[in-house]
Formats: C-alpha cells, structure tokens, sequence
C-alpha cells in the first residue's frame, strides 16, 4: 500500500463517480443472478404446472415471465451505464494523475531528471500511469461486487434452505479470502518483470526509431534492432508465465463451480426427496450459484494485476518522491521593479560542480560583475563552465557556493515568474515543439499579433521557408522541429529572443551553424535589438565578439 498510497489520495476527487460505478457493476450482478435464477425456478415451475389441468390453469405465469423481462432489461441497461460512469471516472482520473504527475515533475527539471531518459519519462507519463487504472477498473470494483455478491448469494440461499448454505459458505468464502492471496504471489513477480520489460523495450523502441540515420550511417542498426529483439523475448516470456497462471486461475474457479454445483445439488435433493423443499427452489438456488461465480472469476486476474500496478506506482514515485533542488520564493516583495533598459548582474565566489561529478568542480571562486546596459561576450575551452554560467544564472542549477544577484537582489529571493519576466534564454540547444510556427513563437509572448510575429520572422530571415503554402504561421514543425535545418531552429530560437524584449539576455552560442552571410545579417539584428540591454553571450567564433562590449575568458 505504499507505492499506492499518493494515487489513492487522488482517487477521493471522483469518489462519487466511482462509487456509482460500484454500485452500477452491483446492480448488474444482482440482475444477472436474479435473471438466471429466475430463470431457472420459472421453467421448472411451469414443467410441474403443466402436468395438470387445473395446475396449469391456477399458476401465475405472467409475475415471473415480467420479472424475467425486468431483470434482463435492468441487467442490459445496468452493464451499459456501468462501463459509461466507470469508464468516464477512469478518464477524469487519469487525467487527474498526469497533470498531477507533471507538476511535481517540473519543478525537478532539469537537474532532478538527469539521471532518467526522456523515452523512459515518457513511458512513466503515460504507460505506468494507464497501469494505475487497474486499480479502479479491474481490482477494487470486482473485489467489492465479489464480496458482496458472495454474501448475498448465501443470505438468499438461506431464505430457503439452510442445508444449502454449508456448500456455499465452505467454498465461496474461503475462494474469496485464498484466490486473491494465492493469485497475487504467482502472479506479482511476473507482473512487476512485465511492467520493467514494457519500459526497457518502449525505451529501445524509441531510441531505435529516433536513431535511424544514425544507427544505418554506422552500420549499427543490426546489433540494435537485434537487442530490440532481446527485449521484445523477454516481455513474451513474462507475459507467458502470466498466462499460464491465468489459464490456471479460469480452470480453478471452473473446478470451484462445479464442485460447489455438486455439493449443493446433493444437499438439496435430500431435501427434495423428503419433501421440505420445492424443486423448483433447488433449480434456482443452482442456477444462481453459477451466476455468482460470474463475481468470484475476476478474482484471480485482478490480483495478478496488482503487481503491475504496484510496480508502476514505484516506477512514478521515484520521480515524484524527489525533493527539487531548486526552488523558488513566493514572496518577490524585495525585488525591485526592473524595465527593458538593462540590469545590472553581478556573481560572487561562484562554485559549483555537477552532482555525482568526478574531479575539479566546474566553476570555483568566479566573480562578475556586469554593468546594466553592459554586453559581455563569455569564451573559454570546452567544459570550462560557460553554458553552465548560464544555467546558475536562470536558475536551471543551484551553485555550491556564492551567491548571484540582479540588480543588487539575490536571484535565490526572486519568485520564478518574476525571474523569468527579467530574462530571455537562448540555450545552446533549441526545444521545437510539436505544433505550428505561430505556437512555437508564442511561447515568447503570448498575445502578440500575426503582424508582430511576421516581423520577428523577417528580422531573423525565417520569413520564408520551404513548405509553408497558405500562412507561414501555420506551418506545422512537427516533432523536433522537422522542416528546419539546424540553422533554422537557431534563428527561431533568436526570435523567441527578440519577441521576449527583457532586459537581460542570455545567449549560448547564438549563430552556431550559420553560414557566413546569414551570421552577419543575424549580428546586425542583436546588435539592434539589444542596445541598452545586459547581454551575457557564449561563443566559440570570432564575429559574434564585436557585438561584446568586453570579453570574460574562462
């Protein structure tokens, strides 16, 4: 219960729902029994009535033939709003579990998220979140109507005959309280194996698929394609031993049914031949305990479920369960009101090194100060820390020592929106999201116009581009951004930049895979659009140094 315990507090927000879905999945069962053992006594009833005249004529066949019409329609209109209500709960909850699942994952990015894989995050967001509507859908609503059909199913009995009751108590009860402990330790190592072998072959699927030029220009692809193989056996194999114990689990409760039908009809024909009971009731009492076994046979699955589930609610709270190592104030009452002419930024005593990092820390007792209005150009070697500069000064990394302040305030007392409101980012890798070039533009500034945008785009010469037909805004970009070439995507990124228009900008290497011409053109434009502001930029090439005020080699 305590890999479930934080998805379960969930589940009380549609409590109602699910509850209706409950007793919906009863009312169908109650029909379904009521049905086949109405049924049952009905046509026995009618065979004893017809052997007479006067018998037939006295028996009152249209008060069961409408019951048997009642409970059919109550069964068929029962399961259909069953599945709706369910089915509608299951939904809202999942939805519920991963917007939840993606707030406690934000704030951990990037440096919480380090050590998992994006295609391994994506299958936690979605496949190990699917997994948890098992515990809904197929575990604790079987589980409920299991319980409490047994129950009612020997209290009927009971109105009728007390002998009847000793097979359905000795049988039934213990099935409830073994099948569920006896499924769960065979099935919980395979499920759990499964779960793993589903994530460890989504991920080779991934890689495999996102990889393709790579692997075939290497000449991996085979030796690739053949581990994907490997994980693909390995699923089978566990899905294998799962159905085999689900075969085992049918033919037990088979067995359970029969025996039970057995038993009771022995016992009950004693008490037909002796005359204290109809035999009509017996057919009835028959006919409802093979209906009731329609409660216990889910039994066995559910719980074999249950360790999948379990290990998919593991698997999210190793990602939820992290403690952010950055976080943010709530209070930005210290900060002061900054505008669009520039800040002043300043670091002191600046270390810091990369958790699990092996040897020199990355930065360690670096000092800068920048004047508001002041462009510093940041150059140095590879892996000297300027990319990382950048990272401590948006906040993407906590530094192990120092502090960093704009315009004298500490950025650790700045809430996260007004931090994000004082800079524009260039990272050193452009994210293009799958959607058209008018969203991704967007994300900059949220209400600005088409006319807005277009001279954003011609600034940065993205103003026409293969593929647009109609409205170049509309051009879908599509995952990774498609239809861009390299240089492309670092020019969107550019004019995510000027669209922004704060006063501090941060720049990593902000015409890498430029040609020449497009360089110039594209320096002319920041250096335009950024007289007055503070700009920190990182670059390897030369051009970009005569828009620097100073240079700061590390």
């Amino acid at each position: 219960m305590r890999e479930l315990l934080p998805f379960l507090k969930l589940y009380r927000h549609h409590s109602l729902q699910m509850g209706l879905g409950i007793i919906l999945a009863l009312v169908t069962l109650t029909a379904s029994v009521g049905l086949l053992a109405l049924s049952g006594w009905f046509i026995n009833a009618t065979a004893i009535a017809g052997l007479t005249l006067a018998t037939a004529q006295a028996f009152n066949f249209f008060t069961p033939g409408a019951g048997v019409r009642g409970f059919s329609i109550v069964r068929t209109a029962g399961r259909y709003f069953e599945r709706v209500v369910s089915h509608d709960a299951t939904f809202k909850l999942l939805a519920r579990l991963r917007v939840w699942f993606y707030g406690c994952v934000e704030p951990l990015a990037p440096a919480g998220l380090r050590r998992f894989r994006q295609a391994d995050l994506l299958n936690r967001m979605v496949a190990d979140i699917d997994a948890l509507d098992n515990l809904y859908l197929r575990l604790l609503t079987p589980l409920v109507c299991a319980v409490l059909g047994v129950v009612g199913l020997i209290m009927l009995a009971s109105l009728f005959s007390l002998t009847a009751v000793m097979p359905l108590a000795a049988i039934l009860l213990p099935a409830l309280l073994l099948l569920p402990m006896v499924f769960y330790r065979l099935g919980n190592g395979a499920g759990q194996a499964v779960t793993e072998a589903k994530g460890q072959l989504r991920t080779r699927l991934y890689d495999y698929v996102a990889g393709q030029a790579e692997l075939l220009i290497f000449g991996a692809e085979p030796a690739y394609r053949s581990a994907v193989k490997e994980e693909e056996a390995q699923l089978i194999l566990q899905q294998s031993i799962l159905a085999r114990v689900n075969g085992f689990a049918v033919a037990l409760v088979t067995v359970l049914a029969g025996t039970t039908l057995v038993w009771l009809l022995w016992v009950t024909a004693a008490e037909v031949s002796a005359g204290t009971l109809a035999g009509p009731l017996m057919a009835m009492l028959a006919l409802a305990t093979l209906a009731a076994f329609e409660a216990i046979m889910p039994l066995p699955g559910a719980f074999q479920v249950l360790g999948q589930v379990r290990r998919s609610a593991a698997r999210l709270n190793e990602v939820t369960s992290q403690t952010p190592m950055v976080s943010f104030s709530a209070d930005s009452k210290e900060v002061p009101v900054v505008d669009v002419t520039g800040v002043e930024v300043s670091a002191a005593g600046l270390s810091f090194r990369y958790p699990g990092m092996i040897g020199e820390p990355v930065l360690q007792g670096f000092n800068l100060s920048v004047r508001a209005g002041e462009r510093i150009a940041i150059t140095g070697h590879t892996g000297c820390g300027k990319s990382t500069l950048l990272q401590l000064l948006s906040r993407d990394w906590n530094p192990d020592a120092g502090t960093i302040a704009i315009e004298r305030c500490p950025i650790e007392c700045m809430s996260e929106a007004v931090l994000r409101n004082v800079m524009a980012v260039m990272p050193q890798r452009i994210h293009v999201f799958s959607a058209t070039l008018r969203d991704n533009l967007r994300i900059a500034r949220e209400k600005a116009s088409d006319e807005c945008l277009m001279d954003v785009l011609r600034q940065v010469g993205l103003d026409r581009l293969t593929g647009a037909k109609d409205d170049l805004l509309d051009l879908w970009l599509g995952q990774g951004g498609v239809p861009l070439s390299g240089g492309e995507q670092r020019r969107l990124g550019l004019a995510r930049v000027l669209l922004c228009d704060s006063p501090l900008i941060l720049l990593d290497e902000p015409t890498e895979g430029l040609d020449p011409d497009t360089e110039d053109k594209i320096l002319k434009v920041l250096d335009d659009a950024t007289r007055g502001k503070t700009v920190l930029m990182v670059t390897h090439r030369k051009a970009p140094l005569a828009l620097a005020d100073r240079t700061v080699a590390l």
